[in-house]
């Protein structure tokens, strides 16, 4: 695809902004990822013009997507006006391949996998329809598939213009689910095996209104969540190269923007479960466990498999079935290091704390926290009634995160709703407990910016009452 650079309204708003254009977007020629002035600068933006007229309509609409900060949502820094009838949306940069071109790349997607696309995009859609708005184009390409997994929702020009509704929205995003799935036999598809297959549930609620939340229930109940197998980095530019010439997006690659790592897939572990081994210890770990948890993204364990982190397991135990931690990605680093966005370094520090949990390990977990602080002495507890037991197939169970201030003292607040899934505890002498599941609750994290990262400095009930 030809390189055509961005008309003068757009080059002056990037030159204000301190970024120069890197690559388009799109086949309309209206949408630019913008790389910063200065190289060490890593904060890539998009920029998507819209016809639109800049009138109040516009301006609320616009007051409702900036105030939005949801994970699977590409995040809205500006709305700025250019020429007359013309409106350019200032993003972040959400890098990696759209579903559509994975799929293009490779064969259908299995129920797992897009239970993992399925959960965060229509909890997107959620929050969009709560603050009044509606995406209005809702497709495999658009949506991004994040290094380490996360899909995130693009494009919100549909928004702003006011494209759409709710119910809209969510047809859209079920026939691109349906897109991505292979097509079942006559007798499965008619149920006769007695089991609700999840293409069935999806196809029931296209002929409904079904809510953003209807579709979470329907994957939950019919598929466990398991990482998207990504193809190999040459595939996948094949593939986005022959969607460039098609009619969906142009390729999102840009220089200097890694390559997406291969994502194998994994033998689901059997779990076996050993009678009468339910203990002080598991009473103890429930307590402490459910009483101060952070609010986490990541199933823990000892390996790595990073799509798995991208849906927010239920307490009921949905899970990418690896017992595999995304702990220590790149991104849960960067993350903790943007000085600018607690929220995100909030869910980073949770993925970091349940891995350290997991293995037992106190000083990984002492190095969450600020030293001396009532969040480090919590931690401190924890560890010590695990008396070094350590878990497998640990599931976090998250709900929402969202930034909510600043202490008198300049620390950041961060709400986060979570809970954890049922597991094993295994003692140092190999003796096995199931541990039940602990309930959703809410928690306000204090962070502390020291060093350069973020660290935890209290865990208290939402408006500042202690955990």
């Amino acid at each position: 695809m030809p390189t055509v650079p961005p008309p003068d309204d757009v080059l002056r708003l990037l030159h204000a902004l301190g970024a120069r254009p890197a690559s388009p977007v799109g086949t309309d020629g209206s949408w630019w990822i913008a790389r910063p002035l200065d190289d060490a600068d890593e904060r890539w933006l998009e920029v998507q013009v819209l016809d639109a007229p800049a009138d109040a309509t516009l301006a609320t609409r616009a007051a409702a997507l900036l105030a939005l900060d949801h994970p699977h949502l590409a995040r809205v820094h500006a709305v700025e006006p250019l020429a007359p009838g013309r409106v350019a949306v200032v993003c972040e940069h959400v890098p990696g391949p759209t579903v559509a071109a994975v799929r293009a790349a490779r064969p259908p997607l299995a129920d797992g996998e897009v239970v993992t696309l399925a959960v965060p995009v229509a909890q997107a859609l959620a929050a969009l329809h709560a603050a009044g708005l509606a995406h209005g184009a809702v497709g495999a390409d658009r949506v991004v598939v994040r290094p380490g997994g996360m899909p995130v929702l693009v494009d919100l020009r549909g928004a702003l213009r006011g494209d759409g509704s709710p119910t809209g929205d969510v047809h859209r995003l079920l026939a691109t689910l349906l897109g991505l799935m292979a097509p079942l036999d006559a007798h499965l598809a008619a149920g006769l095996d007695g089991t609700l297959r999840l293409r069935d549930a999806l196809e029931r609620l296209l002929r409904t209104n079904a809510a953003a939340g209807d579709v979470v229930d329907a994957a939950y109940a019919c598929a466990d969540a398991e990482p998207v197998l990504v193809p190999d980095p040459d595939v996948l530019a094949g593939a986005q190269v022959a969607l460039a010439h098609g009619r969906t997006s142009a390729p999102r690659e840009t220089a200097g923007e890694p390559a997406p790592a291969r994502r194998s897939r994994r033998a689901r572990p059997v779990r076996r479960r050993r009678p009468g081994t339910v203990g002080a210890v598991v009473a103890v770990v429930v307590a402490l466990l459910g009483g101060g948890a952070w609010g986490v993204h990541a199933v823990t364990g000892d390996d790595a498999a990073p799509a798995a982190a991208t849906v927010p397991p239920r307490s009921s135990g949905v899970a990418d079935g690896t017992g595999a931690t995304t702990a220590k990605d790149d991104r849960g680093v960067e993350a903790v290091r943007d000085p600018e966005d607690p929220a995100a370094a909030a869910a980073a520090l949770t993925r970091l704390r349940v891995d350290a949990l997991a293995a037992a390990d106190a000083a990984a977990l002492a190095d969450l926290s600020v030293p001396n602080s009532p969040a480090a002495a919590a931690d401190a507890a924890v560890v010590a009634a695990l008396a070094g037991a350590r878990s497998e197939g640990l599931v976090a169970d998250v709900a929402a995160v969202a930034a909510t201030g600043r202490t008198p003292d300049g620390d950041a607040t961060v709400d986060v709703t979570s809970g954890l899934g049922p597991h094993v505890r295994v003692t140092p002498r190999g003796e096995r407990a199931d541990v039940p599941a602990v309930p959703s609750r809410t928690v306000e994290l204090v962070l502390r910016w020291a060093d350069g990262r973020w660290r935890v400095l209290d865990v208290r009930e939402p408006g500042g009452a202690p955990s």
